[in-house]
């Protein structure tokens, strides 16, 4: 892998992806700034202009040009930042990259991907807590209100991801990383994740807290400031009752044991 290639990280809200994006931003060659939240928009748009051939061919441009337009405009509006950290790469994290990895798998065909997730069951208690609205609307969004929403938007975010595996380039620039492995296993974790990014080593990545950074009032602000902790690990525990359990499982449960958060539904 260039180690110089844009590295992207998405996945559902509440499952680390802050966490994750200041780790990267402590390594001496990687930038990792606040939510752009504009790679989903290029994808999409990127996506939509496709579609438009004949318009395209009407204004004498080719795929080639569209997928050429789409990586210039995110390179140019994270340009100058990249250049003012005096660090060599660029990382982008916004949640819902996740749902745009194959688009954005097309647009920079030689960047790692990587979704980090979370046992379903603390994202949903989480979820739960945020006062989060749609910026279309000014509503507060579903699956921050309603528990069964919730669960299907965790699952829906990590098969949506997942789907760039079907993509046969895709080997190799794909990986999922999960938070409690972060937390538990933070340095074995941390030097498999920098070695598949092509990256040495640097221990000073598990000392993220100590840097003082603009968190751009993301939601995961406070608790990224604040050294590791596991307290938010098995949450659900003391706050799912056996009715939740249940609406659980049959919406994602089988989602839960294939990614080894449990063995069967018996939990």
């Amino acid at each position: 892998m260039n180690n110089n290639e844009t590295i992207f990280v998405g996945g559902a809200g509440r499952s680390g992806t802050t966490l994750l994006r200041v780790i990267l931003d402590s390594h001496p060659r990687i930038f990792c700034g606040p939510e752009l939240k504009v790679s989903p928009l290029v994808a999409q748009m990127h996506l939509d202009l496709q579609q438009n051939s004949q318009a395209l061919q009407a204004y004498q441009l080719n795929p080639q040009d569209i997928q050429n337009l789409s990586q210039q405009f995110l390179l140019l509006l994270t340009q100058r930042a990249l250049q003012k950290s005096g660090k060599q790469r660029l990382a982008e994290k916004t949640p819902t990259n996740a749902r745009f990895f194959q688009q954005i798998h097309y647009l920079f065909p030689k960047s790692p991907l990587i979704q980090v997730i979370r046992d379903g069951r603390d994202v949903v208690c989480s979820l739960l807590k945020m006062d989060w609205v749609d910026a279309n609307t000014n509503l507060p969004l579903d699956y921050t209100k309603d528990f069964s929403k919730a669960c299907h938007y965790w699952k829906d975010e990590i098969l949506s991801s997942r789907l760039v595996q079907k993509i046969p380039s895709h080997t190799g620039l794909y990986l999922e990383i999960s938070y409690e492995n972060i937390v538990l296993q933070a340095k074995k974790t941390l030097k498999s994740l920098f070695s598949f990014l092509g990256e040495d080593w640097a221990p000073c990545v598990l000392n993220f807290s100590k840097i003082e950074r603009n968190l751009n009032q993301e939601s995961s602000a406070n608790q990224v400031n604040k050294k590791l902790y596991t307290s938010s690990i098995g949450r659900w525990k003391s706050e799912f009752d056996t009715s939740k359990k249940e609406i659980f499982k049959s919406i994602a449960g089988d989602l839960l044991i294939d990614l080894g958060y449990e063995s069967n539904n018996d939990w």
